[in-house]
């Protein structure tokens, strides 16, 4: 377990760099200078050379790119070039709005997903289980940016039942998570009614049934365990795609947080806090995978001792 786990860090450690290394090259090829956005296109030329020399642009590209390596090895992500704000405390509390954001359409998106991929399993062959079918391959190929104004028209508009935009409270995270896990609900519970139905194919669980158990005891406490292992590989790639699906969500429902703080970021040229996000986000991606591998070799026996 030691040797995986120092494995994945060290993996981390890669990807983070890759990350960083692409974002920060990329941000560098954009036509024109940050100097114009900062200061506007009014600002003499002396202003804008001094602002390049304050915050290093001015330097070889090799230089600069040295010098944000080494930032980001002392955990310093830099400052904001309008205000001068450590990007770190810019960062934070809209992370913790994505967290919030995130967590909340995880969680429905695994409820949602065991209850219609048992019901679906439990009835497999029959009507509920192909107008699930049909359901979930609408919410898997169903974009955010078309759930989302859907569910604002009708719900936040026609019906009022739910705020419009913005965090409010509890009912504000009610339409955006939906939007956020309704595709990942859709793909994991055809994944969780595709293994229950294989389980039940098993040895052990036909030694169940005559022992006498009722069907809802084995296909819930028997089946139902074994078929979620190989859900939850995918649960924790989709962990991070449901971070990364927030840049879209956030802007419909002008939620305030991560993925709404990068759009800004990018219309301002603001290159520290756009940096800072994306490292954050590859991360918390990272991260996820490896936390879900941890947990695949604990409730697995098979791939713990392998």
């Amino acid at each position: 377990m030691l040797k995986i786990f120092v494995q994945r860090f060290l993996q981390l450690i890669a990807v983070l760099w890759g990350v960083s290394s692409i974002v920060f090259f990329l941000q560098r090829m954009i036509p024109g200078s940050p100097a114009d956005t900062i200061l506007g296109v009014d600002a003499s030329d002396a202003d804008k050379v001094a602002w390049l020399t304050l915050y290093g642009f001015q330097d070889p590209l090799w230089k600069q790119y040295f010098n944000f390596i080494i930032q980001l090895c002392q955990g310093d992500l830099g400052r904001s070039y309008s205000g001068y704000i450590s990007v770190t405390e810019i960062i934070v509390p809209r992370l913790w709005e994505t967290i919030q954001l995130a967590t909340v359409a995880f969680i429905f998106s695994i409820l949602l997903a065991t209850f219609v991929g048992v019901i679906s399993a439990a009835f497999s062959g029959k009507f509920t289980d192909k107008a699930a079918a049909i359901i979930s391959l609408l919410a898997i190929s169903a974009p955010s940016f078309i759930i989302g104004p859907i569910l604002m028209w009708l719900f936040a508009v026609k019906l009022d039942i739910f705020p419009l935009m913005g965090n409010f409270g509890a009912s504000s995270f009610v339409l955006p998570a939906i939007t956020l896990g309704a595709s990942l609900a859709a793909f994991s519970s055809r994944m969780i009614r595709s293994g229950i139905v294989d389980v039940l194919q098993e040895d052990y669980i036909r030694t169940a049934k005559s022992k006498g158990l009722s069907p809802f005891t084995v296909l819930t406490k028997h089946a139902l365990r074994n078929a979620f292992l190989p859900t939850l590989t995918v649960l924790g790639m989709q962990l991070g795609v449901l971070l990364s699906g927030t840049v879209i969500t956030e802007q419909i429902f002008n939620w305030p947080g991560l993925g709404s703080l990068v759009v800004e970021a990018v219309q301002q040229r603001e290159y520290n806090i756009v940096s800072g996000c994306v490292i954050i986000m590859a991360t918390i991606y990272v991260a996820c995978n490896l936390l879900v591998d941890i947990l695949y070799r604990v409730f697995d026996p098979r791939v713990r001792l392998s």
